[in-house]
């Protein structure tokens, strides 16, 4: 999957999400809402890299699929990029900058 396949997907779910409940939710309250989302997936990824590691008490460790990590992955970044699309922000062009930035500081640190 290329960064363009995950933005459409994006914008499709956008645009359920909107059609579902735009009656009913403002901007600020999608955004707000899906500020949220974010936390409760990060908890979720947390929870499974550390039943990753065992370091879950054994009634979490005795029901953990080994897929749910690689999930849990994918929906924080899918949480990130729907409120990043909420927020205009062109997370394609955010990467690129940061990217660069980061290149630069690390250059300048091997100098």
């Amino acid at each position: 999957m290329t960064l363009e396949d995950l933005q459409n997907f994006i914008n499709e779910q956008d645009t359920l999400f909107r059609s579902a409940k735009s009656a009913s939710q403002t901007e600020r309250e999608r955004v707000l809402a899906r500020t949220v989302k974010i936390s409760e997936e990060l908890g979720e990824l947390c929870d499974e890299v550390l039943a990753s590691m065992g370091d879950q008490r054994s009634g979490k460790l005795e029901v953990r699929d080994s897929e749910n990590l690689s999930g849990e992955f994918a929906d924080v970044i899918i949480t990130t990029f729907l409120l990043a699309k909420s927020m205009n922000v062109n997370v394609s062009e955010a990467l690129e900058k940061k990217i660069k930035k980061i290149r630069e500081r690390h250059n300048k640190q091997l100098a």
